[in-house]
């Protein structure tokens, strides 16, 4: 009986042993799917933290404002141009109601609505407590065919709206500069064809006007001309060491007759001599031209005109000082404003046309510099120009 009994126990020990095989084989296929699994969840996870991260920075680095509310009104995410944009409260702002944050009533009840009606709003609107005027689009988000809140974008446009006005104001001044002496010229024409060109000191009188006005468009003209050249063309600049105090008596010389008529005083503080100054040659004539122009133009008879500068081998300043009858503080912030006179009448008179000075800034501008100007009424006028020496 030994023999059979070891043999059915040994057949069991062989099945069982048999099983355990398939059991461990069974195991590690399993642990395997299991690892593939596992593997597959954590590409997932890295992809989907990825692609967060990914979005981050796009929203970061976007000049627009964006924010993300939720179903449930609560900000989920705001980028940092908004932040700055409306100088938002510090501190945490996600997951606070979005009327918490945005406390501005029109700006709510856009959110409202789209989180409410689940359609788009669009508006433009000057935030309250904000000197900017925003483009705002609130749009409704939607996966999976689930609602999942709003999105609100602010698109700053206030530089777009300046320009806007500059452009329809430089319209209208452009409209009226040109209207004014054309209007002026036809009319003395129609006079002198009507019969006053028989006679003499008539048509000398009237033919001396439209030669004025002429000159006045022609010289408009010319310095619209200027301007857009020197808007639209993109080239550098021929800068060089110049001679300041060569370039200033070449101005002064052009000028010479209306300084004498005026019987104006003029006292220069230029030292060393050569005074170098790095800038275009013809640029620096046309600033030291419209300065001085405006110096002789606004100055009252038998005063004084001085030009003075100083560099510190960075630095070149120049000043062009005068004793006319100076500018109102109300007026001095605008002076360089195309087509801005602070003295409308009296601008006029002179044959001014309101651009020299725009032309000015916009030179020095190209040269990386600035222009200041200081001025009282009756107490004279200063522009101190400040160009780099690299």
């Amino acid at each position: 009986m030994t023999g059979p009994l070891v043999l059915c126990f040994g057949v069991a020990l062989a099945a069982v042993a048999w099983r355990m095989f398939f059991l461990r084989r069974k195991l590690r296929e399993v642990s395997g799917y299991a690892e593939k699994v596992s593997e597959a969840l954590r590409e997932k996870v890295r992809s989907a933290e990825e692609e967060k991260n990914r979005i981050l920075a796009i929203l970061e680095s976007m000049a627009e404002g964006v924010a993300v509310i939720d179903p449930d009104q609560r900000i989920t995410l705001v980028n940092p141009a908004l932040t700055r944009a409306l100088s938002f409260p510090k501190g945490q702002i996600e997951r606070r109601y979005f009327w918490e944050i945005f406390r501005d009533s029109i700006v709510n009840e856009m959110i409202a609505k789209t989180l409410k009606e689940h359609v788009p709003v669009r508006r433009e609107h000057s935030i309250l407590l904000s000197d900017s005027v925003f483009q705002i689009r609130i749009s409704p988000v939607f996966g999976g065919g689930h609602f999942l809140g709003a999105a609100a974008i602010f698109h700053d446009v206030t530089k777009l709206k300046e320009l806007e006005r500059v452009r329809s104001e430089f319209v209208a001044n452009v409209s009226h500069e040109l209207k004014t002496p054309l209007t002026s010229i036809l009319g003395f024409v129609e006079t002198l064809k009507e019969g006053a060109v028989e006679n003499k000191a008539d048509r000398d009188h009237f033919l001396g006007i439209i030669e004025g006005h002429s000159k006045k468009l022609t010289r408009l003209i010319e310095d619209l001309l200027s301007l857009s050249r020197l808007d639209t063309d993109r080239t550098e600049l021929r800068k060089e060491t110049c001679d300041l105090a060569e370039a200033l008596e070449r101005a002064l010389a052009f000028f010479e007759r209306p300084i004498r008529m005026k019987k104006l005083k003029i006292r220069t503080e230029l030292s060393p001599r050569p005074f170098p100054v790095r800038a275009d040659p013809s640029a620096l004539g046309e600033i030291l031209n419209n300065l001085l122009d405006n110096a002789i133009k606004y100055n009252v008879e038998g005063g004084e005109i001085r030009v003075k500068a100083s560099g510190d081998g960075a630095w070149t300043s120049f000043e062009i000082q005068d004793t006319g009858i100076g500018i109102s503080a109300g007026d001095l912030p605008r002076i360089f404003d195309r087509f801005y006179r602070a003295d409308k009448s009296r601008s006029r008179q002179t044959g001014g046309t309101g651009l020299g000075l725009a032309i000015v800034k916009r030179i020095v501008e190209r040269h990386s510099g600035r222009v200041e100007a200081r001025s009282a009424p009756n107490q004279g006028s200063t522009f101190t120009v400040t160009l780099p020496q690299n």
